[in-house]
């Protein structure tokens, strides 16, 4: 066997198995973004419970009030 055709085989192997890895990654992707997309959802509910509940000065008016310059 010549070192070219060895060479060859080998990047053939290569190839296989990057692809075999890359498939393993796309699959992590699609997992990850539904796991994100969950946890978004959940944060929006969560935001509107919370804002629900809430007795204090709104968000606006608190960060205006930091805004403001009290020399």
């Amino acid at each position: 066997m010549s070192d070219v055709q060895s060479l060859m085989e080998h990047l053939d192997r290569m190839t296989q198995e990057l692809t075999q890895i890359k498939k393993i990654a796309i699959g992590l992707v699609e997992c990850d973004k539904g796991k994100t997309e969950r946890a978004w959802d959940d944060l929006m509910a969560a935001s509107k419970e919370i804002s629900q509940e809430w007795k204090g000065v709104s968000a606006v008016e608190e960060i205006r009030a930091q805004r403001e310059k009290r020399w």
